[in-house]
């Protein structure tokens, strides 16, 4: 069975936006007020816009995370995944990953309670959500962990 293409379009983390601001930073030696002053004065190849507009993005989330606690940069995303990647999105993890979109949870316990399954089964599902980017789990009160949806949108494509 070949690979299964998959686009999603999720929230990204705080980690991602600053990682990402890094990697601009040391691919062009330079940050991106600088970046974007010599692009203006056409001393960068017109090439590099589409890195200008996703860099400014990137440090206007930024700044509005610092600002006023809330992240908001969206990215578009489409990779390849194995087919046991592919296994591992069964239908009980996508119904998962639905539930929590649309229920407002406080923990993994009432998440459990609202879908009606154990709670350490849905723990697991939402390790596996994790790693692939779908959902995080935030730190509340002690060891309580909120699970939060980072995904908006999935699409599975067939070629």
């Amino acid at each position: 069975m070949n690979a299964i293409r998959l686009r999603t379009i999720r929230e990204s983390t705080l980690e991602e936006v600053e990682e990402r601001i890094k990697s601009l930073e040391k691919e062009f030696g330079m940050n991106s007020e600088k970046f974007e002053e010599l692009l203006l004065k056409q001393k960068l190849d017109p090439k590099f816009v589409k890195a200008d507009f996703e860099w400014d993005e990137l440090v206007d989330s930024y700044k509005g995370y610092i600002e006023d606690g809330e992240l908001d940069y969206t990215a578009e995303e489409t990779r390849d995944f194995r087919p046991e990647q592919t296994a591992m999105l069964t239908a009980k993890r996508l119904e998962l990953l639905y539930r929590l979109a649309v229920l407002r949870v406080e923990s993994i316990n009432d998440l459990a309670q609202k879908v009606k399954r154990n709670v350490k089964n849905v723990y697991q599902d939402l390790e596996v959500l994790k790693r692939f980017g779908f959902v995080k789990l935030n730190k509340r009160r002690g060891r309580a962990l909120t699970p939060e949806t980072l995904v908006k949108e999935i699409t599975f494509l067939i070629r």
